[in-house]
């Protein structure tokens, strides 16, 4: 690159990190109102409307996706023959109640943005302005506002819709309450798991619960089955592959002394290998068919598609590193993040595209380590300024080669 062409860039990066700096009160207020105003998967229609007008109010090309949820903006050109590189925020919320006496807590019961997700759609927003008032940028870019991510398969609904069409690699953030304010994590490689969750429904007869002989006991059964899937599993898998089958809800039976006629399990498998999470899908067949046979029930297993395991790119991470020791620091940045057994739908445009999920680091100094998907999970707002200026940054450092490097050696 030439030194006018450099000098260009670096004059592009100080006018839209002065644009963010002006915007960092609304990235703060956009965040307050969504979580607020929480949607769960599959629900996000408020939520569509809201980020579609403030689209709009910026003059910023968009589509609204299949029944009002999410956004795939236009795609914005850079010079000639340069990539087009995504950046992706999820927009749904959890089943969970909050417990935060915070002024924006959320006004629906039940309903709580204790992901982050607040977080990741507020500062793709607000980059997206700043993107858009900055003109031309040397790279192509899109931004894509998506729903359903924790029932994983909203990402697959948005590339079925064209989401990543034309894209060259995609690139996202995800908060982590683990690490503080100012610091981000940069990882390449496998990153989560391959999830796939699963119901049991136990069938059994009915009876007194005085006289459990005369009947069936499909709590008893649930019970023993249960016992015998965390016994075994990790029994019949190599240990240095790591796994977990997880037992998340029973229901069945109606009151104290009524052996009810079935039992409802419902679970789910992580792991970070493919071929383990197929083992662990086999093994809990045999063990439905093996309780079946032994106690003389109806045992029957169903399994939800498999979400695939996130794994970031080492060429695209590398670029984002780049970027994140630029903003932060090297002493600032970790690049040897231990994989999450955790799911993350982000996989489905990975298969796809090359990409890399950043972690960015939300926990306040001196505080407690509040997790992911509980009633208090709350954020170091600070954080929201410091997303938007590294997606920005890893736009203005993307190498304008990128994608043509193995067609051009072949």
């Amino acid at each position: 690159m030439s030194p006018k062409s450099e000098s260009s860039k670096e004059s592009l990066l100080r006018r839209i990190e002065t644009t963010l700096g002006k915007l960092a009160p609304e990235i703060s207020r956009v965040r307050r109102h969504l979580h607020r105003n929480p949607e769960l998967s599959g629900a996000e229609v408020a939520t569509t409307r809201f980020l579609a007008q403030c689209l709009s109010d910026e003059g910023i090309p968009h589509r609204v996706g299949q029944d009002g949820k999410g956004i795939i903006t236009e795609t914005f050109a850079g010079m000639p023959n340069a990539p087009t590189i995504a950046l992706r925020a999820d927009i749904d919320a959890l089943p969970i109640q909050e417990e935060n006496g915070v002024d924006y807590r959320s006004a629906r019961p039940g309903v709580m943005h204790a992901c982050g997700h607040d977080a990741h759609t507020s500062i793709l927003l607000e980059t997206t302005i700043a993107l858009h008032r900055a003109g031309h940028l040397p790279v192509g870019w899109r931004s894509i506002f998506q729903p359903s991510e924790e029932t994983g398969h909203g990402a697959l609904e948005l590339v079925k819709q064209g989401a990543i069409e034309g894209v060259a690699a995609i690139v996202a953030l995800h908060v982590d309450p683990n690490r503080e304010v100012g610091h981000l994590g940069v990882t390449p490689g496998p990153r989560t798991a391959f999830c796939q969750d699963f119901t049991i429904r136990v069938v059994g007869r009915g009876g007194h619960g005085a006289r459990p002989s005369a009947a069936v006991d499909p709590i008893a059964i649930a019970a023993q089955l249960i016992t015998l899937i965390y016994q075994a599993v990790p029994r019949q898998i190599d240990s240095r592959d790591p796994v977990v089958v997880t037992i998340g809800m029973i229901q069945g039976g109606q009151t104290h002394n009524v052996i009810p006629d079935s039992v409802t399990l419902k679970g789910t498998i992580r792991a970070l290998k493919e071929l383990v999470s197929e083992q662990a899908h086999l093994a809990l067949e045999r063990l439905c068919r093996g309780t079946e046979q032994a106690f003389g029930a109806s045992v029957a297993i169903d399994f939800s598609a498999l979400l695939r395991g996130m794994t970031n790119d080492p060429t695209v991470t590398e670029i984002c590193l780049r970027a994140a020791r630029e903003l932060v620091g090297t002493d600032r940045v970790n690049t040897d993040d231990r994989p999450s057994l955790g799911g993350e739908d982000f996989a489905d445009y990975l298969t796809r595209v090359p990409g890399c999920m950043v972690s960015l680091g939300v926990k306040r100094p001196g505080t407690e380590v509040t997790p992911l998907h509980t009633s208090g999970f709350d954020i170091d707002e600070r954080a929201l300024l410091i997303g938007a200026r590294l997606l920005a940054r890893i736009l203005l450092r993307w190498p304008a080669d990128f994608g043509r490097r193995k067609s051009d050696s072949c």
